[in-house]
């Protein structure tokens, strides 16, 4: 019934969700554009405090999918995508401390 279904309507919603994302911001640019702003001005530049904020997080996600798999004692499948989120977590925060190794050493 709905199970059989729900591994349908899952990517089905995502899709929706990403549609309506990329057409408000479409008429957002539009608005901006409307008003005589460039757009393309008032993008924002990442930092890299933004690459250790989301690694931590991602890491976080994985975590808490090993540890509700090890606790719950529920099916196999939450190993994959807890320890996939678990290492692209860690390599993002690596990624945050690698620069800073580099500098150091420049100096």
């Amino acid at each position: 019934m709905i199970i059989d279904w729900i591994w349908v309507l899952i990517p089905l919603a995502g899709i929706m969700v990403a549609i309506v994302a990329i057409y408000t911001e479409h008429l957002q640019k539009l608005a901006m554009i409307e008003k005589g702003l460039n757009p393309d001005e008032l993008k924002r530049t990442s930092r890299p405090e933004d690459m250790l904020r989301g690694g931590i997080i991602v890491a976080g996600i994985g975590l808490a999918f090993l540890i509700t798999q090890l606790a719950g004692r529920m099916t196999n499948w939450l190993y994959l995508p807890g320890f996939i989120l678990l290492f692209i977590g860690l390599a993002l925060v690596l990624l945050y401390y690698l620069p800073e190794k580099k500098k150091e050493e420049k100096t």
